[in-house]
């Protein structure tokens, strides 16, 4: 593979449409703005403790990340069935290979992390509602970085090509010495183990880097009801039926709600049908592809649902736009009288 980009390929699209690019550049957009501003007003309320205003600020800064990620990768999907694989294709501006890499290895890492974040802040608002808050507060704090060191790991020694030579699809080979070299992520979709196949390690790695990404995604859900459970259990026990506090935790609970069904129906889903229904010979081609862009709206859209259904988040949104138009009209009058 070519180390560098050519300056006449400067930007390369495999879909013969540019809908897909388009789609990842506006959601990126819209991302950006709304989870800026959300990051902005949380900081701004005074009804949550310092603990959950970190974690939804850090979860808003990893679904600015995760924009930026798809953005600068515009990822398309290609299946070959006679070699088992799935190939993740990088679309866009053309960068040197090692760095198209990484930035398809951080999209597949930031897309687990955002399945697990909603359950890790699950987990951190059972944990200050429970009569044991504060003896495990450091260990949750290790769970999102385990996921994200071993991820990051699995990807680069499972998805991303080796140094050495592997077999590659025929399609793929030929759709590169026609348009042009570019990154791409390899997912070996099979259960069996080909003992044949020269590059039987790479399809190995490749299998558990997917098995552990469905494990994330399956031990995401399961925290996330239990926890449910137990943040209803507690409220009726901790707060008062017409307390402020339970009317306080309730639209918390409605924003951890909606992050976490968000990416379920966004990246879950879509997870499930490109990539592990074709382990069972099943691959929609075409509704898979369509399907995939869906990924990206997910940090798009989950701030904007946050801000728009929690009252506490909107109702200080509001405040902050009338205070910045008080502002602008004192300064207004003052200047007027100056002159």
């Amino acid at each position: 593979m070519a180390a560098f980009y050519d300056e006449d390929n400067f930007y390369q699209n495999f879909n013969n449409s540019y809908f897909g690019d388009v789609n990842f550049y506006i959601s990126g957009v819209i991302s950006l703005v709304f989870n800026i501003i959300l990051i902005y007003v949380v900081s701004k309320v005074k009804g949550y403790k310092a603990q959950v205003k970190l974690s939804m600020n850090l979860m808003a800064l990893l679904r600015i990340l995760f924009s930026l990620s798809i953005a600068l990768t515009c990822p398309s999907i290609l299946y070959s069935r006679r070699a088992s694989s799935l190939y993740i294709m990088k679309n866009g501006i053309n960068f040197p290979n090692a760095i198209g890499h990484t930035f398809l290895a951080l999209f597949v890492s930031f897309m687990v992390m955002s399945c697990n974040g909603p359950a890790i802040q699950y987990i951190q608002v059972s944990n200050m509602l429970s009569f044991s808050y504060g003896k495990v507060h450091r260990h949750i704090s290790i769970i999102p970085v385990f996921v994200a060191i071993t991820s990051l790991a699995l990807i680069f020694f499972g998805y991303v090509p080796p140094f050495y030579t592997i077999r590659i699809s025929s399609l793929v080979r030929r759709i590169l010495e026609q348009e042009g070299d570019t990154p791409y992520l390899i997912i070996t979709v099979r259960l069996t183990y080909d003992e044949t196949n020269t590059s039987n390690t790479f399809q190995l790695l490749s299998q558990t880097c997917t098995l552990f990404i469905l494990i994330t995604m399956f031990f995401s859900i399961i925290t996330v009801i239990l926890c449910t459970v137990y943040i209803q259990k507690q409220m009726k026990i901790r707060f008062i039926a017409s307390s402020n506090s339970k009317k306080s935790q309730e639209q918390l609970n409605k924003a951890l709600l909606l992050q976490f069904i968000l990416p379920f129906i966004t990246i879950h889903i879509p997870f499930y049908i490109v990539v592990v229904l074709p382990f069972f010979g099943i691959a929609w081609r075409n509704f898979a592809d369509r399907i995939f862009f869906l990924f990206c709206w997910c940090p798009a859209i989950n701030p904007i649902l946050v801000i728009l259904l929690v009252k506490k988040i909107r109702k200080e949104l509001f405040t902050c736009e009338n205070g910045m138009k008080s502002q602008a009209q004192t300064r207004s009058i003052a200047l007027v009288i100056s002159l």
